[in-house]
């Protein structure tokens, strides 16, 4: 990758490493009441890149709810490390879900292009459904947070690879949701260049363009409630393709919910807090614990 690209996907890595202050209006919850279970391992993958981490509130059933994180990094950097501990806090600590962070493949030059990252998204939520009686968590029904590159990969599994329909609701945090959008493809050269490389395909007009395009796989039936976050300053992924998404959703008569950000970048910074508490808010009436 070129020197812009390594810029911004630095910028995707460091996302959730947000400092304490910015987490003041979130009632922290004490870190005795949850558990956590590292580095499980759902594929064959190398380098740790399918592992998951699983954290539970003391008092988890059977019935407890799961909400997995996919992190973001311009599918090429990051790791589950990145679930924010405040998220964690607040959902598992104080409301009493469930949670997984997961890891999966980074796009490498000739390897790895899409859907790989597809593919282990899949077998990691199989997993985690497969394990949910043994471990104490509500199995083939799941909730998914995902951040940038995270959010795509989030909104492609429930649109379009989840014939089981484990996917309760979907919360995208600046998502990419047009691939082949060409203001975005075309913004400095810097998310064209990103995505190219993701695809392994440069031509913003490809079929692939299309059909990893979570807005084009989105129909009545794999439509599933979403919540979506955006700065509208983002200079990533233009702000047009989160309002596109919650026109269609709402067109097809899908839950759904746009919170715009004014003068915030990709980056988030001065609003994940808020992100946060209204994802909690989001979840308790969409995914409540009963």
């Amino acid at each position: 990758m070129n020197k812009k690209i390594r810029f911004w996907v630095f910028l995707g890595v460091s996302f959730f490493l947000i400092p304490a202050w910015a987490f003041a209006e979130i009632a922290k919850a004490d870190s005795s009441n949850f558990q956590q279970i590292s580095n499980l391992v759902y594929g064959d993958a190398p380098d740790h890149r399918n592992e998951l981490d699983i954290y539970l509130p003391r008092k988890h059933t059977k019935k407890t709810p799961m909400v997995v994180f996919i992190h973001g990094g311009f599918w090429s950097k990051g790791g589950k490390h990145q679930l924010p501990r405040p998220l964690i806090d607040l959902l598992v600590g104080k409301m009493g879900y469930s949670m997984a962070s997961i890891n999966y493949r980074f796009v490498k030059k000739g390897a790895n292009k899409y859907p790989t990252q597809m593919d282990d998204v899949s077998q990691a939520l199989q997993f985690l459904s497969n394990k949910a009686d043994s471990i104490g968590y509500k199995k083939k029904s799941f909730a998914l947070i995902g951040a940038s590159a995270g959010a795509h990969l989030a909104l492609m599994y429930a649109y379009a690879n989840d014939p089981k329909k484990m996917t309760k609701t979907v919360v995208d945090i600046v998502g990419p949701t047009d691939l082949s959008d060409s203001i975005t493809r075309g913004r400095q050269g810097i998310a064209d260049a990103a995505i190219s490389y993701f695809l392994g395909n440069p031509d913003a007009k490809a079929e692939i363009a299309r059909t990893s395009s979570p807005i084009f796989q989105l129909t009545p039936k794999t439509g599933v409630p979403t919540i979506i976050f955006h700065g509208e300053d983002d200079e990533l992924v233009d702000v047009r393709q989160a309002k596109n998404l919650h026109a269609k959703l709402s067109q097809l008569g899908i839950k759904t919910e746009l919170v715009l950000y004014p003068k915030e970048t990709h980056e988030m910074k001065k609003s994940l807090s808020d992100v946060f508490i209204k994802t909690a808010d989001w979840l308790q009436k969409v995914y409540p614990i009963r």
